[in-house]
């Protein structure tokens, strides 16, 4: 994701408030219109075609909602999820045989390990967790946000890598990159073997 300065941002969405379309915010900045109309989702608009796009975006949601409703997640389920989760963003690197994951998005994350959990029972004290900020970030405030949001306490925490991002421009609403750390070769190969047989099942090549 490109990174903007956050002075930009700010203007494009008191613009934005101002009754100004997302359009003109863009010419403006000299950037992408999906862009401003992310920096400024959250902010109401009484336009008839934002509200007509809402609407069906709503509608779209609750398709989505009814997929999920009668699920239960129980260890068997996890598992595959997790699996699949560690497949997309876990480390697989040549002679690895420690369970990695790492991503910043906090909703992704969380996910992933509140699956780990109920799949695999790991001991909780066996958790590790490294964070990836920026000079821009409170050091503390992050370590502790990203506790509180994976459960785990602030001594199971390494030190973090900071570094300054290009041209001090930063990402709306960073929490910084998380990569969580569980040492168990039988759960890492596992979980290997969970997502092969899965896409062995895909292919037919299984059952």
């Amino acid at each position: 994701m490109k990174f903007y300065k956050q002075d930009i941002v700010e203007r494009a969405r008191d613009l934005r408030k101002q009754g100004m379309g997302s359009e003109s915010i863009a010419q403006k900045f000299g950037v992408a219109r999906d862009t401003v109309l992310r920096w400024c989702s959250d902010i109401p608009s009484d336009n008839l075609y934002h509200l007509k796009h809402e609407k069906i975006k709503h509608v779209l949601k609750q398709k989505g909602i009814k997929n999920i409703e009668k699920l239960v997640i129980n260890k068997n389920y996890a598992k595959i999820f997790t699996s699949l989760i560690y497949w997309c963003e876990g480390f697989r690197y040549a002679n690895c045989n420690s369970v990695g994951f790492s991503n910043s998005d906090v909703k992704l994350t969380k996910t992933f390990i509140e699956l780990f959990r109920i799949g695999f029972n790991p001991k909780e004290e066996k958790f590790r967790v490294h964070l990836q900020l920026h000079t821009t970030h409170d050091k503390k405030k992050i370590m502790s946000f990203w506790s509180n949001v994976l459960k785990i306490p602030n001594h199971q925490f390494q030190k973090p890598t900071i570094t300054t991002p290009q041209d001090k421009m930063k990402r709306m609403n960073y929490k910084g990159t998380c990569t969580i750390k569980y040492h168990d070769f039988k759960i890492f190969n596992e979980i290997l073997g969970t997502y092969e047989a899965f896409f062995q099942k895909i292919q037919g090549g299984v059952g």
